[in-house]
């Protein structure tokens, strides 16, 4: 019997025997790979209430054409993810029993299935991961597959490589490997100090090792994770003094000196640059001593053109050699694109956004339990946006333009858009009505980010209308308008409550509102404040929610 009738054949006998996961049935081989899992409600149970918990299914990996590439047991399937471990559509990690080198990723036994979960489109983590390898920011491929388990449907998935230290991966010192050399135990097996993955946050955690090799300088893996959620689930990893949560992801079992050495080095970067003149107070050096400049402004225009609103603040990875080979941190590898390009519907939206500088802004006090103010602290030293600027302008500009015109937007679009359709369908993907639709609507956003940035770096520091408006807890939005352009206020996404905010624009220190449209001949910097709505507008909002009940919105 053929292969791929023994395979559809197997997955039959275990969608009758096994149960199913989704309603849709099984078709034929579509113009993407597929995954086929066969595996037990028990084991099916077990990993979607607890992302700690590994199993081995028996697996069938088929490519576009019809060929088996794989089919034995995987040495573990897992969940994974932090806030996108939440949604119905689970992220996973997969590892093979032995390396494989499957549809142009780097060979490796771990790989990802990306969920997407977030994003009708399916294209956003493409886009950012692509982008990012054109500006020469490490960046894992791709490849999409569909998941089916027990002959279910389970969905499109973007599967990668892990974002890790190695030859194939980020090619840094693995002092991973020199750990394992020098101790005798597996490192799994060392006694965890600190909170483990008690899912607490504490100052210092890791592994109490028994011996640490000669040189502990590098090579790291480290990951601002943002709020404390993935920073709690980390083996190792420490708070740093302006209060963000670092996780070590390489070594994964750091020791005490370790993790004590990359801690104290990080916190000398961190107060460099959150120094006035970006000198540290006490050992005199500057910040471009601490980290290549050139590395974190790319980064930072990589985010910024994106409109990434976890940009510098969650998923900012930063990576460091041997001090041997490089002293310096390096941003990077790019990784988490699902919410950029207007993908967040829980802020205010409107065509400002092409206009608003959303990475350069400061997000929480520094001191609180995450400040993500790295970025926002070197965008004000004039010699990092001069750094930027020059970037831009001399190489960054013409990437974007050239990843524009050759991009396979339209071509990738087309060949997800069916199983797209059907994934959004299955998981109720917001926006799932219009594929299409959504896909012009991201990669016009982009379209119009570059364009705005061109004329942003090529005019003069006095050509703009600066537009900040305060948000609770000591947060602010930044806009930048060309003089001559019009300025407005950003309004709700949709007003469904009748007592939503208005958010309106005011001269600074005055009580005097800034019509929309305002076309302004001169800098100013503008106000934007929080108020209760009138009568009419509640009346009118109260109308337009009436009218989207029977299908009609706008």
């Amino acid at each position: 019997m053929p292969k791929h009738l023994l395979i559809i054949a197997l997955s039959l006998f275990a969608f009758v025997f096994m149960g199913c996961h989704h309603d849709t049935e099984q078709e034929d081989y579509s113009a993407l790979p597929s995954l086929h899992l066969t595996m037990t409600p028990l084991q099916i149970d077990s990993i979607m209430i607890d992302q700690d918990n590994k199993v081995s299914p028996y697996a069938v990996l088929i490519d576009a054409q019809g060929d088996t590439l794989f089919q034995g047991n995987l040495d573990h399937f897992k969940t994974r993810g932090n806030k996108t471990f939440n949604e119905r559509k689970k992220p996973f990690a997969l590892k093979f029993p032995q390396k494989q080198s499957l549809f142009g990723l780097a060979r490796s036994k771990s790989f990802v299935l990306l969920a997407n979960a977030g994003d009708e489109t399916h294209l956003r983590n493409a886009i950012g991961l692509d982008l990012a390898r054109a500006m020469g920011i490490p960046a894992p491929r791709y490849a999409f597959l569909t998941l089916y388990v027990n002959g279910s449907y389970w969905g499109l998935y973007q599967m990668t490589n892990k974002v890790d230290v190695g030859k194939n991966a980020l090619d840094i010192t693995d002092l991973e490997k020199l750990n394992e050399l020098v101790n005798p135990k597996p490192l799994e097996d060392y006694v965890w100090y600190g909170s483990g993955r008690k899912k607490q946050v504490v100052q210092r955690k890791g592994v109490l090792l028994e011996d640490d090799p000669d040189d502990i300088t590098g090579g790291y893996l480290l990951d601002n994770t943002g709020p404390p959620l993935a920073y709690g689930k980390s083996v190792s990893g420490f708070v740093s003094d302006a209060g963000d949560n670092i996780r070590i992801r390489s070594p994964k079992y750091a020791s005490p000196r370790e993790v004590d050495y990359i801690a104290q080095r990080y916190n000398e970067m961190e107060s460099a640059i959150h120094a006035p003149e970006g000198i540290h107070p006490e050992t005199g050096r500057h910040y471009s001593e601490y980290l290549d400049v050139e590395s974190f402004a790319r980064y930072y225009l990589l985010n910024e053109i994106l409109w990434n609103i976890d940009g510098g603040y969650a998923s900012f990875m930063m990576y460091k050699d041997a001090d041997t080979i490089d002293p310096k941190f390096y941003a990077g590898p790019a990784w988490d694109y699902d919410r950029i390009l207007n993908n967040a519907v829980f802020l205010m939206n409107s065509e400002a956004f092409v206009n608003e500088f959303y990475v350069d802004q400061k997000k929480e006090k520094i001191g609180e339990t995450y400040s993500g103010g790295l970025l926002y602290y070197l965008c004000k030293h004039k010699d990092f946006q001069q750094v930027v600027r020059d970037c831009y302008l001399n190489e960054i500009s013409s990437v974007c333009h050239q990843y524009l015109e050759e991009s396979s937007f339209d071509s990738l679009a087309s060949l997800l858009s069916r199983e797209a359709d059907r994934d959004n369908m299955v998981y109720n993907t917001r926006y799932s009505k219009d594929y299409e639709a959504g896909v012009s609507r991201a990669t016009a956003f982009l379209r119009e980010r570059v364009a705005f940035f061109d004329r942003y770096y090529l005019s003069s520091d006095d050509g703009h209308v600066v537009v900040y408006y305060n948000l609770p807890n000591n947060r602010y939005r930044k806009y930048c308008f060309l003089l001559g352009e019009a300025v407005y206020a950003p309004q709700l996404v949709k007003a469904v409550y009748n007592h939503d905010p208005i958010y309106t624009l005011y001269f600074p220190g005055t009580d005097s509102i800034v019509p929309d449209g305002t076309v302004f001949l001169s800098p100013q910097k503008l106000e934007l404040r929080q108020r209760e709505p009138t009568k009419h507008e509640v009346q009118m909002r109260r109308i337009k929610k009436k009218l989207r009940k029977i299908g009609l919105d706008f």
